[in-house]
């Protein structure tokens, strides 16, 4: 059983990915910045 993995399947995986780094990147921003608000940094 031979797997080709074709270009656009590659493409999209590395979309995906950069997707996943993105959006743990904003959740990560966002509680950290909760944490400052709480002790008062803003």
């Amino acid at each position: 059983m031979e797997q080709e993995i074709t270009f656009g399947v590659r493409v999209l995986n590395g979309f995906l990915s950069v997707m996943v780094v993105v959006l743990v990147g904003i959740l990560l921003a966002v509680v950290f910045s909760l944490i400052l608000w709480a002790f008062g940094f803003f």
